[in-house]
């Protein structure tokens, strides 16, 4: 018998006010004002679902890459996204399928560290998924579960997101290959 224990599930706010608590605590100018525009990317694009603002953080040649665990690459569809139209393209169907909502995606920091050209992260993302969409993917849900339920996928990550001139110039995703999936109660 599979026994169901309450999930954390996700909240991009925990985020939010993780980085306004650093960027409050950082005296470089230059670095408080990167970490204000990860902030504004990260409002626009996952809780006002904002294409217009978020696109403006970036700059025009702005470039997405994803390494690592391939079943985490191919069930989120991630590949290299080098041409601004496909960037834009993709956080728009992002924003459409609801996988960039509030409720639905967290990140959970570990280290945190802002240099002149780049902030970087490692931790934990954490995604609400519709077990619909992992089956379609081949992935085997847990015992008991169907494709009718909701799953939190926990996977081990680090980020790195350049800047150039004072906007974000991507960002580099690093999958572990460890995901934790678990069933909403």
């Amino acid at each position: 018998m599979t026994q169901v224990t309450e999930v954390r599930l996700p909240d991009m706010a925990e985020f939010i006010d993780f980085l306004e608590a650093r960027k409050a605590e950082t005296e470089n100018p230059k670095h408080a004002a990167m970490i204000g525009l990860l902030i504004e990317h990260s409002v626009a694009e996952v809780r006002d679902l904002d294409i217009d603002r978020t696109m403006a953080t970036l700059v025009e040649d702005c470039v997405y890459h994803h390494w690592g665990d391939s079943r985490t690459l191919e069930t989120f569809g991630r590949r290299p996204v080098v041409d601004r139209k496909m960037v834009r393209a993709n956080y728009l169907a992002e924003m459409e399928s609801g996988i960039l909502r509030m409720d639905k995606i967290a990140l959970d920091v570990e280290r945190f560290f802002v240099s002149d050209d780049a902030i970087a992260w490692d931790g934990y993302v954490r995604l609400r998924v519709p077990g619909a969409m992992l089956a379609a993917a081949g992935t085997p849900l847990p015992d008991g579960g169907t494709a009718a339920d909701d799953y939190v996928q926990t996977t081990r990550v680090a980020i790195v997101i350049p800047f150039r001139d004072g906007l974000m110039a991507g960002e580099d995703f690093y999958y572990d290959g460890q995901s934790i999936l678990e069933k909403v109660a």
